[in-house]
């Protein structure tokens, strides 16, 4: 759990119209999503008291912090108080539960994103396939009535089955059938280098005989999202958007052997309640 923050109350930040949440040491612990609620009231002295309550989860591991400042609008510098709860990350899944997520969404998720091949999903970008994907879902599941899906959280996409970094060869043999990676997860790749040998196709010579070349393909990834459709060996077909195609959504093949450099995770899709959507009560 972390130690409470600096909240940096003299420089009145929380003051702004909306507030300009978070406190520059929040920002520096890493990256977050929030939410916040601002309630204002008259005393009994008829002065006019303010109460902001943010809610501010963290997105390395899914914990929470939450803050409540109060502050009177007439000297807001000496008479703001704050304090702070910190909420571990949620808890862990048996492999039960994971088999239950996959069942309930793995095959929706890949078919979504297979069924927008060829096309641009929002802005194009990687990781907008997987959040639309997980939004759409969402609201399917909700008409439904079933529970929804949990949406991206930053680069989180749900619980996390597996997390490498390239290797010499043969490091990562067989991780992803000891993870059980399944079609429906989700890809998140960081600074990753792919370098592969290929052999081109035969190339008939002018003396009559044919010739095999080999050729360097490399992919260089600094952040990458991608919907997996299939394992096949130490590989992972996907689906994913501004990839081999820029701004569209097409195929793609990432082989474990072939990353020289770089993370990656793979994300299992769960529904919403092992992490909740952020609460702005402060009781």
């Amino acid at each position: 759990m972390p130690p409470d923050f600096d909240l940096d109350l003299p420089s009145l930040w929380f003051t702004n119209s909306p507030p300009l949440f978070s406190a520059p040491s929040m920002k520096a612990n890493g990256p977050t999503t929030s939410a916040y609620s601002l309630r204002r009231s008259f005393n009994s002295s008829g002065t006019l008291q303010n109460v902001l309550v943010a809610s501010v989860r963290w997105l390395d591991d899914l914990s929470t912090t939450k803050v409540q400042i109060t502050w009177k609008d007439t000297d807001p510098l000496h008479t703001a108080h704050a304090q702070q709860k910190h909420f571990p990350p949620p808890g862990p899944l048996s492999l039960e539960d994971l088999d239950k997520a996959h069942r309930a969404y793995g095959a929706n998720i890949a078919a979504w994103a297979e069924s927008s091949l060829g096309r641009t999903v929002g802005d194009g970008e990687c990781w907008t396939l997987a959040q639309q994907a997980l939004l759409d879902l969402a609201q399917m599941y909700r008409a439904h009535g079933q529970e929804p899906p949990l949406v991206s959280q930053g680069r989180s996409h749900g619980y996390c089955i597996l997390a490498l970094s390239a290797g010499s060869p043969g490091d990562n043999a067989g991780l992803l059938q000891l993870a059980d990676v399944r079609r429906g997860d989700i890809l998140q790749m960081e600074n990753a280098h792919f370098k592969t040998v290929e052999e081109a196709q035969p190339v008939r010579q002018q003396w009559g005989k044919w010739q095999v070349g080999r050729g360097k393909r490399n992919v260089r990834l600094a952040q990458h999202t991608a919907v997996v459709v299939g394992v096949e060996g130490e590989a992972l077909r996907v689906v994913e958007q501004n990839g081999g195609v820029p701004l569209a959504v097409s195929e793609g093949r990432y082989d474990l052997r072939d990353m020289v450099v770089g993370e990656m995770s793979v994300y299992r899709v769960v529904g919403e309640g092992w992490c909740p959507a952020l609460e702005t009560g402060w009781e």
